[in-house]
């Protein structure tokens, strides 16, 4: 396993939660819940840290990480409700962003 590729995507993860929960909370004002925005913010860094842990899965990163952020997004895209397919849309998009930077990071140690 390779530590800076799991410390560096964890870091991605929780960056994007930050954003997607600022995101939420300027879309939908008053909507959601502190619960619901730090769910959102762990989503994205089990995001991260599950796209840290993958590199030994064979795939290019893009399908990867697209694969990846569908998946772990389905657990915080399903209580949303009305915006869970904006959480799942924008997981698979940062899941795209996490693998690649993550794999052009560890590539170069």
């Amino acid at each position: 396993m390779n530590t800076r590729r799991v410390t560096m995507a964890t870091l991605l993860g929780i960056l994007c939660g930050l954003f997607c929960a600022y995101g939420t909370v300027l879309k939908f004002p008053g909507q959601f819940e502190i619960p619901i925005l730090a769910s959102i913010v762990y989503g994205r860094a089990l995001l991260g840290f599950v796209i840290g842990i993958a590199d030994n899965i064979k795939m290019h990163f893009v399908p990867r990480g697209a694969l990846l952020g569908a998946i772990v997004s389905a657990a915080i895209a399903i209580p949303a409700g009305s915006g869970g397919l904006v959480l799942m849309a924008f997981g698979i998009v940062y899941g795209i962003i996490i693998d690649t930077i993550a794999t052009k990071v560890s590539k170069k140690s």
